[in-house]
């Protein structure tokens, strides 16, 4: 996966961080002895560069102000890029059976063809056999019954 960067709004948060310090009238030096951290490290975060949150957190924190503050951005809401339908598909699948292994369905072994069933009972929802084992798999114990993997709660 190629990195990523939001330039835009790191430069703003960095000026932010730039102005609040100025405000309180201290220098970087004086960050870089508050938070333990080198002089480069506080001009890096101000002028936007990549950094730690744990590190933005404590220069907040030095300068006085909290880090809510800082990111109190006006921001378009939205995700880099949009979710797969196989993915949402898997996702509201991984829900479902969540539900039920909340309401005790699992309290008795189950098959990988018996949840497939009782989603499309359930929520008429027409599941892929391997999608279902994946998920219980991750979700629940499970032992062999033949060749058959049967699941059960934790």
């Amino acid at each position: 996966m190629a990195r990523y960067k939001n330039d835009k709004l790191l430069k703003l948060i960095g000026e932010r961080i730039r102005n609040q310090r100025i405000s309180e009238e201290l220098e970087i030096e004086d960050v870089a002895e508050m938070t333990g951290f080198t002089y480069n490290t506080i001009v890096n975060i101000e002028n936007g560069s990549e950094t730690y949150l744990s590190y933005l957190v404590e220069v907040c924190l030095a300068i006085g102000v909290h880090p809510k503050d800082i990111f109190d951005i006006k921001v378009k809401i939205r995700s880099r890029y949009e979710l797969s339908p196989s993915r949402k598909e898997k996702s509201r699948l991984t829900s479902r059976i969540r539900v039920l292994i909340s309401g005790g369905y699992f309290k008795t072994p189950k098959t990988t063809s018996e949840v497939v069933k009782k989603l499309k009972e359930e929520y008429n929802l027409e599941a892929i056999s391997k999608d279902v084992s994946s998920i219980l798999g991750r979700l629940l114990k499970s032992s062999k019954k033949g060749s058959r993997n049967i699941y059960y709660n934790k």
